[in-house]
């Protein structure tokens, strides 16, 4: 009696080391199709992106051949370039930002100068605009902002502590 329950659980154990091989060999499979999948998918992730700039960057070439004939039409060409550039980023999430007269805010603004003046510190001039993709900043705005004196002479004390 011993031996048939031996040899039924022996081919019981055979088939689930099979299941268990094939379930393995199933698992490492998936995992990697996925990773190709995932590869693929950012190697063409940009290609609708791409596609909605191919006809911006046809016309800046039909401009450029253009610019020797129509100097005025260049201009009025370009305007229209950069609204249908400016369209087809925004449809991908771009959003330019709005700096001026807003409080300075280090997540959003990058102080590349300043001006002592009495008042709030808020953001008196852009000198590069910033943006946001999908409410994330891309790229922070370049501004001058507001200081008050005393603040720039505690801002120079604090640089100098830096130093030493």
């Amino acid at each position: 009696m011993e031996n048939p329950e031996k040899e039924t659980l022996a081919k019981e154990l055979e088939e689930m080391r099979d299941k268990l091989l094939r379930s393995a060999a199933d698992y490492d499979n998936a995992r990697k199709r996925l990773a190709k999948e995932r590869e693929e998918f950012v190697r063409f992730s940009q290609e609708r992106l791409l596609r909605e700039l191919l006809p911006i960057l046809d016309n800046f070439e039909r401009a450029l051949t253009h610019a020797e004939e129509d100097k005025k039409g260049v201009a009025a060409g370009i305007q229209l370039i950069w609204k249908q550039l400016s369209e087809v980023l925004q449809s991908q999430g771009l959003k330019r930002m709005t700096t001026e007269g807003k409080p300075f805010n280090p997540d959003y603004h990058e102080a590349v100068d300043q001006v002592e003046e009495e008042g709030p510190e808020i953001v008196v001039k852009e000198i590069t605009p910033g943006y946001t993709l999908h409410d994330r900043v891309l790229r922070p705005a370049k501004v001058k902002i507001r200081v008050h004196s005393h603040a720039k002479e505690k801002h120079s004390q604090e640089k100098e502590e830096e130093i030493t």
